[in-house]
């Protein structure tokens, strides 16, 4: 078999009840549109087996932004945050599904907001990824609180 997800797997990290520490560069990314990106640290979400990656992006609101132009360079770039930010958590080799670990949360926001804290003046957007042995794919099986 071959994608993004075949490798070896950190098993013995998992068996130990620990979870890979981040290796999220705190430099911004240049996203597939052309924004740019400032990654947060990656909420493990053991309850749901999701990895929680976060990004400011200050430019989302703003109405001359790549994003109000064309709504769908929102999902493209938050797919492909998932399909490349996931390799760098958990390593290029790593398969998250055999550590238990089902899915990814992508989050845009234009200002960073605290894991569970309501911030009814941030915009945010949330999208569900499911794991695939090609990478990432959205998720709508399913409704995720």
């Amino acid at each position: 078999m071959t994608g993004p997800w075949h490798g070896p797997c950190l098993a013995g990290v998992f068996a130990l009840g620990m979870v890979p520490a981040s290796n999220l560069d705190a430099a911004p990314i240049v996203l597939p549109s052309g924004a740019g990106a400032e990654p947060l640290e990656p909420v493990w979400d053991e309850d749901l087996s999701v990895i929680r990656l976060r990004f400011v992006v200050e430019r989302l609101r703003e109405p001359a932004s790549l994003y109000a132009a064309n709504a769908e360079l929102v999902f493209e770039d938050m797919l492909w945050l998932c399909e490349t930010q996931v390799r760098t958590v958990f390593g290029p080799d790593a398969v998250p599904q055999d550590q238990g670990w089902v899915g990814a949360v992508i989050t845009l926001m234009d200002r960073e907001v605290e894991f569970g804290v309501v911030d009814s003046a941030a915009l945010q957007f949330f999208e569900w990824f499911s794991f695939t042995m090609d990478g990432c794919e959205i998720d709508l099986d399913e409704y995720h609180d």
